[in-house]
């Protein structure tokens, strides 16, 4: 005969405490999910009605979608925001040729993306990497862009400050802690400060051993493919020539601090571009979306009520 436990308060809590999955990270005002594009996984955020007018936000090179919380947020009441972690970042399907990471390639991934979502011509953000995505896009596909704001890249990159990228993402094989990570991207961005270490969750995975690795293998690629001396021009090459060919607006955006795009550059494709504007962003380097999120968030979001009202 069976007997009656009597459990406690305390006991159920604990007890229910563990059961499920862990929660997901879903970003704050939006949400997160998961889609298969052939047979690659890609992993979204998003924010905002389905009806509203498209935004595409493309993250930079080991980065992922969740640099964009700032802006989803504050767009999601009125704009459809859809931000993807690209190829071989954060919860999508990693890359493993290194052939494969070029702008031609990385950009055919982005149709497919639409096509998903039933999207119209979207305006995109684009920062560093995805924003040469977003230049590549609309000058192959013109009727899927309507407008683009471009974070601190242009059709000219400094191959100093590019360098310096490559060497960071390569630099740490993994991390003991989420503490030393944090060490590590304070030590490559000081302008920022510290970052929480909890934070760093998004972009860093721990493996059986306990150790952190990033959500990316750009360092193992770009070493293979590229080497970091043609990292620079390889990136960009033959975009200059497409530029003429891109008729919508596009804002460029350039951190006041940055080593990657010179004050020069970000004039020089201003003036390649048809209809183009230059403005900089004050306290913030290369990652001006996350040195200074938010002048580059009340910069954007003029930008698109300007050029795509709600």
């Amino acid at each position: 005969m069976g007997q009656n436990v009597r459990v406690s308060e305390t006991d159920a809590a604990v007890r229910f405490a563990h059961v499920g999955p862990d929660p997901h990270d879903v970003p704050r005002d939006g949400r997160s999910g998961f889609l298969m594009i052939g047979t690659h996984q890609v992993h979204y955020l998003e924010w905002g009605p389905s009806a509203a007018p498209l935004v595409i936000a493309l993250h930079g090179g080991g980065q992922t979608s969740y640099m964009f919380e700032e802006l989803g947020s504050t767009l999601h009441g009125s704009y459809h925001v859809i931000a993807p972690d690209l190829p071989g970042h954060g919860e999508s399907t990693p890359l493993e040729d290194p052939m494969t990471f070029t702008r031609e390639a990385l950009t055919a991934t982005i149709p497919p993306l639409l096509d998903a979502f039933g999207a119209a011509p979207a305006s995109f953000v684009g920062a560093s990497l995805g924003g040469i995505l977003s230049l590549t896009l609309a000058a192959a596909d013109p009727e899927r862009v309507h407008a683009i704001a471009l974070i601190d890249v242009g059709h000219k990159l400094e191959a100093d400050g590019v360098r310096r990228i490559v060497e960071f993402l390569s630099k740490h094989e993994s991390f003991g802690s989420l503490e030393d990570a944090a060490d590590a991207v304070a030590e490559y961005a000081p302008q920022r400060g510290r970052v929480d270490p909890t934070r760093l969750r998004r972009n860093l995975r721990q493996r059986e051993d306990g150790r952190w690795v990033w959500k990316h293998n750009l360092g193992r690629l770009t070493a293979e493919r590229l080497g970091q001396e043609d990292w620079e021009s390889s990136i960009v090459d033959g975009l200059d020539e497409e530029l003429a060919r891109i008729a919508v607006p596009v804002l460029v955006l350039r951190g006041a601090a940055s080593d990657v795009l010179s004050s020069d550059g970000a004039a020089e494709i201003a003036a390649k571009l048809p209809d183009a504007r230059v403005v900089e962003v004050s306290n913030a380097g290369h990652l001006a979306a996350g040195d200074n999120p938010g002048t580059t968030v009340d910069l954007i979001t003029s930008f698109l009520h300007e050029v795509m009202p709600a």
